[in-house]
């Protein structure tokens, strides 16, 4: 039976439902790529929001699943680089939220599992993404990478044929993000891929 589940950034001020997240509903998996890793050092959350490996645990589902309950104002915008993905962040803690592209009708989400309060609703690591990125060696299996997309390009096609691509909370009516995003200069986006330990 799919439950709705609460995500919140790390002070609490920025809350939002995850209608419906469960494994049915949603592609739950670790990320081990250098890109996630930047995100999270940047903001000053590596091993906050990352394992000991520099995988970050992400739940991916459909923009139309999100209602943001609590904190909207305090969403901020940042990409790596300029043709970067949209990684949104709460700007009253850094707390990375969430990842998508910056097109609101190729319509998923991937959010950081990290602010989710009732994960196991998610169900169980189905995907490994890059672990030949990670700290250190990965030595459980990757799973499938072909259902992985299997899943969300079936979404992707759902949620236009549906018409629910345009039920989102990150972009307005004329396709552009609610908030402008902030692109890493040159010696920000040097320091965010220094790769460190945890």
């Amino acid at each position: 039976m799919s439950d709705d589940v609460t995500v919140s950034c790390q002070c609490g001020a920025f809350q939002a439902r995850l209608r419906g997240a469960d494994a049915k509903n949603g592609n739950h998996g670790l990320c081990y790529c250098a890109d996630c890793q930047a995100f999270a050092r940047h903001l000053g959350k590596f091993g906050v929001v990352t394992d000991a490996k520099g995988g970050t645990e992400i739940y991916q589902t459909q923009p139309a699943r999100v209602e943001i309950t609590a904190g909207k104002d305090q969403l901020a915008l940042l990409q790596l680089a300029p043709k970067g993905l949209y990684r949104w962040h709460a700007k009253c803690c850094n707390t990375p939220i969430c990842n998508m592209v910056g097109n609101p009708k190729i319509s998923f989400v991937g959010f950081l599992v990290a602010n989710v309060a009732e994960p196991k609703a998610l169900g169980p690591t189905r995907f490994r993404y890059r672990p030949e990125q990670a700290l250190e060696p990965v030595t459980e299996p990757s799973g499938s990478m072909l259902g992985f997309i299997a899943r969300t390009v079936r979404a992707i096609a759902a949620e236009r044929i549906s018409g629910r691509w345009k039920q989102t909370p990150f972009f307005g009516a004329d396709g552009r993000a609610v908030v402008k995003p902030y692109v890493l200069n040159e010696a920000e986006r040097e320091a965010a891929y220094a790769r460190k330990a945890v």
